[in-house]
This record gives structure tokens, C-alpha cells and sequence, in this order.
């Protein structure tokens, strides 16, 4: 198209208005008269669209009706497209069906087929096919966002980073095109409605409110959620597009229509460039944000990723905040956010990955307040902050001292209050307060203009209001508490915090004096004294120059940087413009009261052309199976990683001077390999304790006969407690059935799958030669199980002809053992 022509036609403009509106109209008026055009090209296939004869009054901009539609395509171009909808159109009962409906008799020349795409007038294809095309709510009202102009405060602030167009309207180009059964009439003489309202009349992109005597949604603006004729013109405009010709899309509801019926043929590839460029050229990115649920369907359909990953993100945290709140009613969702957006339909397999995301969002980041509400959040922070290592280190010195002595009572005050100092920080970033100075300075004013977009006025409340209802849950899902929390307040208010009557800075002085006090007092134990200054260099990394007191201020500096980071990484900085990294490289305008930085984990129930997980198969909406990375340990369901996990978080170990000092594994470290040692078995203690009743119960549904690698489970009928024990050495001899027989009964170690269990504790008996007894079960049966510490043959089970087996399988003999021959 020519956008320069200067036809008679384009004469009449007035002068005054804007050069991209003159250009709007034009490219308008072109594209109207280009469809209207007779035949041309020189395709093999007549493609045809007839339209309705019952309403000749339903005319184009140019006041003219709309006819039938030919377009000559090439047959090459439409098959390969591989659409099946498409391609069984060219079967010979298709063909003849064509050409009967058509009376086309002979076919014109140069014409090989003759494709009918006028849309069916009844049946389930045509309700199919017109609950796609109905408008949305915010579709049909899309065109006020080429009329309202917003507040300049969303372009430049006194504190937040310039942002281009945020404060412009979106334009005719985009969004002032006018419906194909234009009910305004020969339109050409409209245009003024082609241009911004300057006049500030348009109070937001908003269905008027009743009450209000002003009107500024023209009567004729208010299209059809269905029209017939609009439905045959983009069927024509997406076979324009398959044949080489511009598709221009100049309104939501153009641009719905389109995509719709290019959906529905199954040529999405057709129109996902052109419909891709309306969505993100900004400030029309507006549309994701005020209505994501419409953006996210179309970008799941024609595989737009950076659309998609935008409206993903915008529903995730609208949704965590939901999921989040303390009594939640199921199967109930507002028709607001907690912002008072007003939601849209989302299809049950688009909101499947939402709310999945959703809860893992809300679950993750309240795990992280209540990583900085414990006592080792600053163990947590980043950073290497040396003035809370001397703390710990000096715990460990002063677990050696009588708990009354002054350092020790002194430690204990600093460091809990501390802590109190810091939660005191978190709640008051948690406050309602935090959208005014000195937080957050002009967010309060820039999020209220933000949210005039589309909250109509009779229904607006601030956003001071709308904080307040929030819980705590729900208020770390917004980035309010995560900007507080990271910029943080001064020095001199953090050590004024005042705990059990006293401010912060007395703890530390009292702290220390007690410190310097024990180093001179002989009375201080020796290995105390020697270590205070000596050691404490050594245990933070330090020069002999640092000083062995604690410092308030160097301790507040790193854990004022450690807590900034740690909410960095939480929400990235509010300078309202989305990035490549942070919203899939669309710009966003409206989205500052949202928290849009997902986690990997959350981004996985993507699809994976979307750079997530979710192939289809459904098995990201699925728990994670730990890897069996040593494969299966024997037949059935057992299996091993490898891995073994310590029996306490923590290992211990006992200095010269006698002080027990704990160290645990730094966060992240993998787990040591498992060596399979015998010592985790503890065969010297008891380990089968439940009663029969309780066994039953534990096993219930469980087959004993197929399930050798289940938990132990005793014979039905008996009673009392059974364990297997060590005792010391014996003569006694017995069969090898029987070793296997009180194997059974013996609980594995949490690493070892029960065969393995099995398998070693029958080699360290017969190679030790331990004698296993069991206890008294009730019915006043005692086995005695003895063996020749000499016996080379020990651990090898006989077969059922009483031959020797090789004992390399761990289950050989162990099949034929029932719970009754395992009682003796």
C-alpha cells in the first residue's frame, strides 16, 4: 500500500491533524478498497467468500456494501502450508461439493480448484467457530486507548528512569480503526474521532459509567460481538496475507478477528509476525497488561514467547496473591485483583500451568520471609559479613564458660538483640506506610496513575486502601516490602532499636567490655583467654591488625548490602520497564504494584518452545522422582542413588580444651557418596518395635509374596515384639536359611534399599560369627541362630536341593523363605 497517495479521496483532510493520523486514515481507506478490488493474480485455485444478501445496509467506511470476495491463490502455497482444514478442501468430493454450491459448471481459466471458505450458516462448526470470533470486554473497548491520554508523571519522575511513550496515547495506526460494518456512516467525515482526546474526556480505557451525563463512547463504536461480515472480511484478509499481500492491523478487534480465523484454518504461521508487532509495539504492550488473560491465550496459540512469558508472568503473581491469602475459598476467584484489574476467562488448560506457577511463587517467597524471620538469617544474607563470624566463633568459646559469667550472658543479649533489631526491620517494611517517603518516594502517585488505565472511577479505591487488606503472605508477593526491605533505613535508627528497654548500642558496649574483661581477668579459663584474640583472626580470615571487638557500624554496613542483594534477587529494581531478562523483552508500563520476577522453577510449566518444561505429557504438574543414579538395587520398585543422608544435620567434634563445637554443611553442598558402611545398619540395638496390630496397619494393601523389598512385616497371627540383637560370640551351629530368615526382620539403614540391607548383614554375621537370637514373640519360642566363626562358606544360602549357592544375588534363598519358617 501507498501510504503517499494523493487521490481526491484523501483531499478533504483538514488540516490539524497529526501526520500518523493522516497516515492511519489513509492506510485505512487503501485496505478497504484493496479487498473490494476485483480478481487478480495468477493462482490456480478461485478462492471464494460470499456474503450475506439479507443486510445491503451493512456498508464499509467508504459507504459502499460489502460483495462477494474472489481471490485467484496458488495451490502450491496452500498445501504447504499443512493444514489439514485446508488440504481436504482439494479432495474430489470437496471439489464437486465447491463447485455444485457455486454453479460453477466450468471452471474459469487458469482455474484447477475452486475453494469455498464462506463460513457455514448453522451447525456445531459455525458455533465452534463463532465462540472464538465473540469480542472480549476489553477487545471491544480497545479503541479508547488510541483516545485517553494518560498522566505525564508515567513518562518522567523525580526518581524513577525515563520511559518513552508511557504517556502518549496509543494512536490511530494501532488502535482507532474502524469496524467493517462501520455503523458511523460515510466515516470519512469523522476525523476528529481519529485523534487523541485532549480535552481529558476520556477518563481511562473503561466502559462509561451510567450515572455520568458525559458520554464519550460513541453509540457507533459499540460493535457486535459477532458480525458475519467482519468474520468473511478477515477470512479474506488472512488469505491476502497466505497469497504475499501487507496485512494491516489497525484495531483489537481487527487484530482478534484475524488471529481467530487464521487459528481456526490452522495457518497461525500466516499472521503471528504482523499480530506479534501489534501486541509488543509500545505503548500498545498496555494491552498485556490490562488484559493478560486475552494475550496469554493468543500467544499460547500462535507461539509468541515473548508475549506469552509477559502475560505469565502478570497472571502468576496476580494468582500468588490470591493463593496466598490466609482463608482462601476454593473453587471461588474474584472478578478483581487485589489491584482492582478486572479479570478475564482463562481456558482449564491455560490456567492449569497459572495456578501451578502461582502456588510455587507464593510457597517460594514465603519461605524466604521466613528465612529472614529466623534466628540465622544473617547466616542467610549475602555477603561476608566478619563481625557476625567473630559472634560465632566467641559462642563457641563461651559454651566452655559458666552461663552466669559475664561474657557469656553478655554474647547472648548482643546477639538476640540483634536479631530483634533486624525482624523489627522486616515488620516495619511489612507496614502501610512503606508507599510514602522516605521508602518509596513518588511510587505511591506514579502506581495510582498507572491503575486509572483501567479501573473505572465509581469503583477506584487507592492503592494505600488496597495494601492494607492484603496479609503478610500476600504483601511479600508485591515488591513494596521487598524495595523497603532493601533500601533499608540509617545506621543510627537500626542501632536505636531498643530491646528489653535498652537500645541496640548498649548491648554492644556492654559486649564489649565483658570481652575485653575476659581477656585480662586471670580468672577466664586459659583455653578461653588464648583463643579470644589469637583464634578469632584466624576463624574469620583477618590480619593480626583487626580488632577483637565487635563493631556495630561494619556489621550494619555488610548486612545493610547482604539484605539489598538478598531482596535483589527477589524483585528486580521498580524502574517500571520490562527487560529481556524480566519480562521476555516486552516493555510494560502499567505493572509496578506487580512482582514479576519469577523463578526458574515457576517459569518450567511453560511450554517448551516458551523456554519452559511442559512438553504435553503432563509431567511438569508432577512431583520430581529422585534420580536412581546406581540404578535398581534388585527387582521390583527398590533403588538407590547413591547418596546417603547424615543422621544429623550437623557433625561434632571435641577441641583440646574439651568444648564440643557443631559445624554444619554450607547451604547448597551435595551430599557426601555413600560408602554402604555396615556401621548404619546399628544391628546392636533394637529396631523392630511394633506390635502386630501396628505392623497390619502400616502394611495395609501390601503383598508380601511379590514384595521382598517392602517394609518387614511379621506373620498374621502373632503377637508381641520381635528384634534382632548382637551377642557375643557362639559354637552353635545352624542352616544358612536361618541367617536369612533374621535378616528379614531387620530394618535397613535409610540409604540401603532392603536386599542390600539384607545381603550385608548376612555377610558380617557369618564372617563375624555373631549369634542372633530372637525375643521372646509371645508364644514362648526361642530360636538360637549360631555360627562356626571358621566357616568359609558363611552368608551362602543352599538352594532347594541343599546345594551351595554363590551368594552373589542378594535374594538367593530368600524367596522361598514364608513368615512361617522365619518364626523357627
Amino acid at each position: 500500500m501507498d501510504s503517499s497517495d494523493d487521490s481526491p479521496l484523501f483531499g478533504v483532510l483538514p488540516g490539524g491533524l497529526s501526520a500518523n493520523t493522516e497516515n492511519a486514515i489513509k492506510l485505512h481507506m487503501q485496505e478497504i478498497a484493496s479487498l473490494k478490488a476485483p480478481l487478480h493474480g495468477d493462482g490456480n485455485v478461485l478462492a471464494v467468500i460470499k456474503f450475506p444478501r439479507d443486510d445491503p445496509s451493512a456498508c464499509a467506511c467508504d459507504g459502499e456494501p460489502w460483495h462477494d470476495i474472489h481471490l485467484r491463490l496458488s495451490s502450491d502455497k496452500l498445501l504447504k502450508l499443512e493444514s489439514k482444514v485446508i488440504s481436504d478442501m482439494f479432495t474430489p468430493r470437496a471439489q464437486a461439493r465447491f463447485r455444485r454450491r457455486l454453479g460453477l459448471e466450468e471452471l474459469p481459466p487458469g482455474i484447477e480448484y475452486v475453494l469455498d471458505f464462506t463460513p457455514p450458516e448453522e451447525g456445531i462448526e459455525l458455533a465452534d467457530i463463532t465462540t472464538a470470533l465473540w469480542l472480549p470486554r476489553a477487545v471491544k473497548l480497545w479503541f479508547l486507548a488510541g483516545l485517553y491520554i494518560p498522566s505525564s508523571i508515567l513518562c518522567i519522575t523525580p526518581t524513577l528512569s525515563t520511559r518513552p511513550l508511557a504517556d502518549k496515547a496509543v494512536g490511530a495506526v494501532l488502535a482507532l480503526g474502524h469496524d467493517d460494518v462501520c455503523k458511523a456512516g460515510p466515516c470519512i467525515t469523522l476525523l476528529g474521532d481519529w485523534e487523541p482526546r485532549l480535552d481529558h474526556k476520556v477518563p481511562g480505557i473503561v466502559d462509561e459509567n451510567p450515572a455520568d451525563d458525559l458520554r464519550y463512547i460513541p453509540s457507533w463504536r459499540r460493535v457486535d460481538d459477532y458480525c458475519p461480515i467482519r468474520h468473511r472480511v478477515a477470512i479474506a484478509r488472512v488469505l491476502r496475507a497466505i497469497n504475499g499481500d501487507d496485512l494491516l492491523l489497525n484495531s483489537a478487534v481487527r487484530m482478534w478477528t484475524v488471529a481467530q480465523v487464521a487459528i481456526s484454518l490452522e495457518v497461525p504461521q500466516v499472521v503471528v509476525d504482523p499480530v506479534t508487532q501489534w501486541l509488543i509495539a509500545p505503548p500498545n504492550t498496555k494491552f498485556i497488561e490490562i488484559c493478560p488473560e486475552r494475550a496469554f491465550q493468543l500467544a499460547h496459540a500462535l507461539k509468541i514467547p515473548s508475549v506469552l512469558i509477559a502475560a505469565f508472568r502478570i497472571l502468576v503473581n496476580e494468582h500468588a496473591v490470591d493463593y496466598a491469602y490466609p482463608k482462601p475459598a476454593p473453587g471461588r476467584r474474584c472478578p478483581l485483583t487485589w489491584a482492582q484489574r478486572r479479570r478475564d476467562e482463562l481456558a482449564d488448560h491455560l490456567s492449569t500451568p497459572v495456578e501451578y506457577a502461582s502456588r510455587a511463587m507464593a510457597e517460594r517467597l514465603n519461605a524466604r520471609l521466613n528465612a529472614l524471620k529466623s534466628d540465622d538469617v544473617f547466616n542467610l544474607l549475602p555477603g561476608n559479613n566478619t563481625q557476625w563470624k567473630k559472634l560465632r566463633y566467641y559462642e563457641v568459646l563461651v559454651a566452655g564458660l559458666p552461663v552466669s559469667h559475664p561474657l557469656a550472658k553478655a554474647h547472648r543479649a548482643l546477639v538476640n538483640a540483634l536479631r530483634k533489631s533486624f525482624h523489627r526491620w522486616i515488620n516495619k517494611a511489612l507496614k502501610p506506610d512503606i508507599l510514602d517517603p522516605p521508602f518509596q518516594h513518588g511510587v505511591k502517585g506514579f502506581i495510582e496513575a498507572q491503575r486509572r488505565h483501567y479501573v473505572p472511577a465509581a469503583e477506584y479505591m487507592h492503592i494505600m486502601d488496597l495494601y492494607n487488606t492484603l496479609a503478610t503472605p500476600q504483601k511479600i508477593l508485591t515488591p513494596f516490602f521487598w524495595n523497603a526491605l532493601g533500601q533499608g533505613e540509617p545506621e543510627h535508627a537500626f542501632s536505636g532499636n531498643w530491646s528489653c528497654g535498652k537500645p541496640l548500642s548498649f548491648f554492644v558496649a556492654d559486649f564489649n567490655s565483658a570481652l575485653q574483661d575476659a581477656v585480662e581477668e586471670e580468672a577466664t579459663p586459659e583455653f578461653v583467654r588464648s583463643r579470644l584474640k589469637a583464634g578469632v583472626l584466624s576463624a574469620i580470615g583477618q590480619d593480626q591488625n583487626t580488632d577483637i571487638e565487635f563493631s556495630l557500624r561494619d556489621f550494619f554496613n555488610i548486612m545493610r548490602h547482604g539484605a539489598s542483594d538478598f531482596c535483589h534477587d527477589t524483585v528486580k529494581p521498580m524502574d517500571g520497564y520490562a527487560t529481556d531478562v524480566d519480562a521476555g523483552g516486552v516493555p510494560l508500563f502499567l505493572s509496578d504494584h506487580l512482582l514479576l520476577s519469577l523463578s526458574e522453577q515457576e517459569l518450567n510449566y511453560l511450554p517448551i518452545w516458551a523456554g519452559g518444561l511442559d512438553d504435553g505429557s503432563g509431567g511438569v504438574f508432577q512431583e520430581v522422582i529422585p534420580p536412581a543414579e546406581m540404578g535398581p538395587s534388585e527387582p521390583g520398585p527398590a533403588y538407590h542413588t547413591g547418596y546417603t543422608a547424615a543422621s544429623t544435620d550437623a557433625d561434632e567434634a571435641v577441641t583440646d580444651a574439651g568444648t564440643v563445637v557443631t559445624t554444619r554443611a554450607a547451604p547448597g553442598e551435595a551430599p557426601s557418596v555413600s560408602n554402604l558402611d555396615f556401621d548404619a545398619l546399628s544391628i546392636g540395638t533394637s529396631t523392630a518395635n511394633n506390635t502386630h496390630d501396628d505392623f497390619a496397619s502400616m502394611t495395609a494393601g501390601q503383598s508380601l509374596a511379590v514384595q521382598p523389598s517392602g517394609p518387614a512385616t511379621l506373620a498374621a497371627g502373632t503377637t508381641g515384639t520381635r528384634s534382632v540383637a548382637a551377642s557375643t560370640l557362639g559354637g552353635n551351629d545352624t542352616d544358612d536359611e536361618s541367617v536369612y530368615a533374621a535378616a528379614r526382620f531387620q530394618q535397613p539403614a535409610d540409604h540401603q534399599a532392603q536386599g542390600q540391607a539384607i545381603a550385608q548383614y548376612v555377610d558380617e554375621v557369618s564372617e563375624d560369627g555373631n549369634e542372633f537370637m530372637w525375643e521372646d514373640d509371645g508364644d514362648g519360642d526361642e530360636a538360637d541362630f549360631d555360627f562356626d566363626e571358621d566357616d568359609n562358606d558363611a552368608g551362602k544360602g543352599d538352594d532347594a536341593d541343599g546345594n551351595g549357592s554363590d551368594g552373589n544375588s542378594t535374594l538367593n534363598g530368600f524367596e522361598e523363605i514364608d513368615a512361617r519358617s522365619a518364626r523357627g
